[in-house]
């Protein structure tokens, strides 16, 4: 596919995704369909143990395309039929949720709307602190309904994973544009990095991740997942199940071999493979 509003790399085992839509980097039905078209290319490819999103220009991604939600506003409602029990945006947040790789948001600048339900489907969210160099304020905003929507793109579910009843409600009923302190504070993002060092701080996080034992990672992965809803014996149940495949796996026994060794954390670093 050619693609025109984002822009792939890999390195390694990492593959990165930058969206570059400017001027106005808004979130798109074509760049949805890109991001769709790419997600089939690499979600069954298991040397891909990390999968990075990120901005343009101090721009993750502003919101949703207002122009082409101006136009669906303008429908005429006795036309609209209500078919689909979620939307496109929905059904990207989960294939992103389903993918085995580690899912990082690097969110490198302002970010709002359509762009933060976005981010909140991965499993980190790393943003830049305001800093010289950006055209405008670092922000982190579901401003929904001071245009008088509701969120539209899952965000109000991982609110309220996130946060609980309450803390949600303040975030989406204020609509605020917060600094991005205040989204670590509340646990909207992950990671906090200052502006001056924010690629390189990704850079190490990214690659730490990329380092670990992958069987591992996908185990804990599924492990969260199952655990938002299971009680807890169905819960210890799935935990054994995925502990078995690891504990025998040749990563785990070259880095249990490797410590009892020489148990020194300094010289502690196996060289995994996904075996």
């Amino acid at each position: 596919m050619d693609y025109k509003q984002i822009v792939v790399e890999r390195e390694g085992n990492v593959v990165t995704c930058r969206v570059f839509n400017p001027p106005l980097q808004v979130f798109t039905t074509p760049m949805m369909a890109e991001l769709n078209h790419l997600l089939s290319e690499i979600e069954n490819d298991d040397s891909v143990r990390v999968f990075v999103v990120t901005g343009t220009d101090g721009v993750f991604i502003r919101w949703m395309d207002l122009t082409e939600m101006s136009d669906h506003s303008k429908a005429d409602l006795s036309e609209v039929t209500y078919v689909p029990t979620i939307g496109p945006i929905h059904e990207l947040g989960m294939r992103i949720q389903k993918l085995k790789a580690v899912t990082v948001a690097a969110i490198n600048g302002v970010v709002g709307g359509g762009g933060c339900e976005f981010s909140l489907s991965f499993d980190f969210r790393l943003m830049s602190a305001d800093g010289p160099g950006y055209a405008e304020p670092v922000t982190f905003a579901l401003p929904q309904t001071s245009f008088g929507l509701t969120p539209g793109g899952g965000g109000a579910w991982h609110c309220i994973r996130l946060l609980g009843r309450a803390k949600a409600l303040d975030v989406l009923l204020h609509g605020e544009f917060m600094p991005p302190e205040q989204a670590l504070e509340l646990g909207l993002i992950s990671r906090l990095y200052p502006a001056e060092t924010y690629e390189q701080d990704v850079a190490a996080f990214v690659n730490n991740m990329a380092a670990r034992a992958p069987l591992a990672l996908q185990g804990v992965k599924r492990l969260v997942s199952f655990g938002t809803d299971a009680g807890q014996l169905d819960f210890c149940a799935q935990e054994m199940k995925e502990l078995m495949p690891t504990l025998t796996s040749k990563d785990a026994q070259l880095a249990l071999t490797s410590w009892l060794e020489n148990p020194d954390p300094a010289a502690y670093n196996p060289q995994f493979t996904g075996e």
